[in-house]
């Protein structure tokens, strides 16, 4: 299955929304457009990595176990 989309002035594509649900993109999400061995162009959902958050949140006490909920909860709100 094929989807199209129209190339701006500026660049800027807008994915369909069958692409969007499929992928969990949500505002704001950001996509990697990577070229494969065979030449052809995929894209993917970038994920951050727990090294990207980092300096997120300053001066947050964490009760202990309360950051792996939080880790929990993420992932229950991605899976979506």
């Amino acid at each position: 299955m094929g989807y199209n989309a129209k190339l701006t002035s500026k660049g800027q594509i807008t994915l369909p929304a069958e692409m969007r649900r499929a992928l969990n993109l949500q505002e704001g999400d950001k996509v990697v457009f990577a070229q494969g061995e065979d030449g052809r162009f995929y894209l993917e959902a970038k994920t951050d990595s727990l090294g990207d958050l980092r300096g997120v949140v300053k001066g947050v006490k964490a009760k202990p176990g309360e950051i792996e909920s939080w880790i929990e909860e993420a992932r229950g709100r991605r899976a979506r």
